[in-house]
């Protein structure tokens, strides 16, 4: 069993990463519910927060033109985006109707 899934693994290219290419980036600047919301109506969930300052969300929000995109809230936390030109883990908290774009995970 356990030799299958290595196999699995080993054999399906990007089945132990999250490549950028499921990154869809949600252009319209909306409150986080919304954002959610629209996420959801596409069939896909809002980024997670990333748990690696690798993380490929950060190349992708490198490449857009807004400094701020909401992503899925902190545990315990209020609404939360990338910051493009913020400090360490470019995390932040805004108030949750401000318009932002946002990322969802296809």
């Amino acid at each position: 069993m356990h030799r299958r899934l290595l196999a699995f693994l080993l054999l399906v290219p990007g089945a132990l990463t999250q490549p950028s290419a499921l990154v869809v980036v949600v252009h319209t600047p909306q409150t986080w519910q919304d954002a959610l919301a629209h996420c959801q109506e596409m069939g896909h969930i809002m980024y997670p927060v990333p748990a690696t300052p690798t993380d490929p969300i950060y190349n992708v929000l490198e490449q857009q033109p807004g400094e701020n995109y909401w992503i899925s809230r902190r545990t315990g936390g209020s609404c939360t985006c990338l910051d493009k030109n913020g400090v360490g883990d470019l995390l932040e908290e805004l108030p949750c109707g401000d318009l932002l774009p946002a990322f969802c995970l296809a």
